[in-house]
């Protein structure tokens, strides 16, 4: 991983050090001025003036997204190279989990964000956006599995995604947290892919579950989902949600607000029990 982490080192120097002067701004300004007051006859020197001004902080401009689209592609392979190596520390006996733990949290607060070219709508896996149907996880996706475990017991757990059957339409997963390595065949409707952006509430609040909202949250320290409801949305792209899970032990049926990650947040769905 080193190699990512000096390419990703360059790429926000390289951001750093190209963005635009404030002196060339205020130019561009003062420049804007001078066109206002002459009315419809600028002189032309200063009309090819603010063209070439513009043209190049379009330019500066243009370059930056790329090289911040290039360090969200790393920042996201990085991660993925992380949850692989995590994966299967937790399904090593042997190894003390804690700090892997922490870690997926960590990995969960740095989803790459959203940023929207052209108008471009929110995708599907991007927050609170949900995919179609028909959408297929990937081996070695993130999944929320609803699972029957020992003793007839149903959870809702945090899962990775080995192979899916088409013509069952069933998934085989692996739970994340399993040291026995177990295994589950579940069905295509009882899984939950996990989002693979973060919504930003400011630029696209669709993308971000309201308040009130009944939603499936991974419980703090846990590798299971509980159903929750939404006690205070993010307001900010940096910000986790404020989950409320449902407690019998409560007077309000409710627990405590926890912060719990967008990347854990999911829409609910309720089953049967077989």
């Amino acid at each position: 991983m080193e190699p990512q982490v000096a390419a990703l080192k360059s790429l926000l120097f390289e951001i750093q050090v190209n963005k635009t002067d404030p002196e060339e701004l205020a130019a561009i300004s003062r420049n804007e001025a001078e066109l206002s007051a002459a009315g419809k006859k600028p002189k032309q020197s200063i009309v090819k003036t603010q063209l070439a001004m513009y043209k190049k902080e379009l330019n500066n401009t243009k370059l930056e997204i790329e090289r911040v689209k290039q360090a969200l592609e790393l920042i996201s392979e990085m991660q993925k190279a992380c949850i692989d190596t995590i994966s299967s520390t937790l399904t090593d006996s042997s190894k003390d989990t804690s700090q892997e733990m922490v870690a997926f949290k960590e990995m969960a607060e740095t989803l790459p964000l959203f940023v929207a070219e052209n108008e471009e709508e929110v995708p599907p896996l991007c927050g609170a956006i949900q995919p179609g149907d028909d959408y297929v996880a990937k081996a070695g996706d993130m999944v929320a599995a609803f699972v029957t475990v020992k003793h007839r017991l149903h959870e809702w757990i945090l899962a990775t995604v080995i192979d899916y059957n088409p013509d069952t339409e069933e998934y085989k997963i692996q739970d994340i947290d399993e040291k026995q390595n177990s295994t589950y065949i579940t069905k295509r409707e009882k899984v939950i892919p996990l989002p693979s952006k973060r919504g930003n509430p400011i630029e696209n609040p669709n993308a971000i579950f309201s308040k009130g909202s009944e939603i499936l949250a991974l419980y703090e320290n846990t590798t299971c989902f509980y159903k929750g409801i939404v006690h205070e949305p993010p307001t900010t792209p940096i910000e986790p949600y404020q989950i409320s899970f449902e407690d019998s032990d409560c007077a309000s049926g409710f627990s405590s607000p926890t912060n719990v990650p967008q990347k854990y947040v999911l829409a609910y769905k309720k089953f049967d029990l077989d």
